[in-house]
């Protein structure tokens, strides 16, 4: 974006300010971007199995999980939408948690990422 300030100076002159603003909000979105598809891939690698299942599976739907990291939360059908950072943030720590065998604290929501 340019602006253009003209104003009058001593003598009759006039004084001419031009202000070039390059927005590069594309440049802060980035890391933002990078993390979605690295949670992407390592919500895609996580299996699990339970003892309705005969093998191990794939989480069912991870939009929940990734929506921490956008303004608008997207969940599967069935499931709450919870639209607080602190809670979201919270079911990631507790989802890795449960990945390699810690309790979880809270939030974790777990019977709404499974097909079961």
């Amino acid at each position: 974006a340019m602006d253009e300030v003209t104003s009058k100076i001593f003598m009759n002159g006039t004084n001419t300010i031009v202000v070039h603003n390059t927005c590069e909000d594309s440049l802060l979105a980035a890391p933002i971007i990078l993390d979605l598809v690295i949670l992407a891939e390592m919500f895609e690698r996580i299996t699990y199995q339970t003892d309705k299942t005969d093998g191990f599976e794939h989480f069912f739907c991870v939009l929940s999980q990734l929506s921490f990291l956008s303004k608008a939360p997207l969940t599967n059908r069935d499931e709450p939408v919870v639209n607080a950072l602190f809670k979201q943030r919270a079911l990631l720590e507790n989802l890795f948690r449960a990945c390699i065998g810690l309790p979880t604290q809270n939030h974790i929501g777990l019977q709404y990422k499974t097909k079961c």
